[in-house]
């Protein structure tokens, strides 16, 4: 795993068990591995400080490698590792910013409007980001856009887009 890489964390909890389930009726090539996404931020000794959208808004938190290993896959979408100066400017624009709790109904909506109109429903532009907000709009200012920043994201948009194996088998178990 290398800064700038794409953490994918198991599934787990309720909203994504609900939403989950809905998503996998329409999108059966999907896995249904994981939910939540973070950014890799920062290598330490035995871990790594990752950038998410989280309940209390956009944090940097520490997992153990262990943790890592047990809970998620990594995944290269940007062609090289962002520059300490561009990924501290987006840092600092984005740290502390509110989670996205509207985001759950807007991704139960998008999953239905898609896949029964086959339409894409608009994002609202606003300052709060979730999981997948906050890692598309990551790429996109490193440079390498996932999707249109006007469209709802979903995580199989994300996973469909990076359409690489991930970084270590090892962190985590396909299937």
């Amino acid at each position: 795993m290398r800064p700038g890489d794409l953490i994918e964390f198991k599934r787990g909890g309720l909203v994504s068990a609900v939403l989950g389930g809905l998503l996998k009726l329409f999108e059966r090539d999907w896995d249904g591995w994981g939910w939540h996404v973070a950014i890799a931020w920062e290598r330490t000794y035995n871990g790594w400080y990752i950038l998410e959208a989280i309940g209390p808004g956009v944090k940097t938190n520490y997992y153990s490698d262990a943790t890592l290993k047990a809970r998620t896959r990594s995944y290269h979408w940007l062609d090289k590792e962002p520059t300490v100066e561009a990924m501290g400017q987006f840092l600092q624009t984005h740290i502390d910013r509110a989670y996205d709790v509207a985001v759950y109904f807007w991704t139960g909506l998008a999953i239905i409007i898609r896949h029964y109109f086959n339409r894409p429903i608009p994002k609202l532009l606003d300052q709060r980001f979730c999981c997948w907000e906050l890692a598309a709009e990551f790429f996109a200012d490193m440079g390498k856009p996932i999707v249109s920043k006007y469209d709802v994201i979903i995580i199989t948009d994300i996973l469909r887009a990076i359409k690489a194996r991930p970084t270590r088998i090892a962190y985590g178990e396909r299937g």
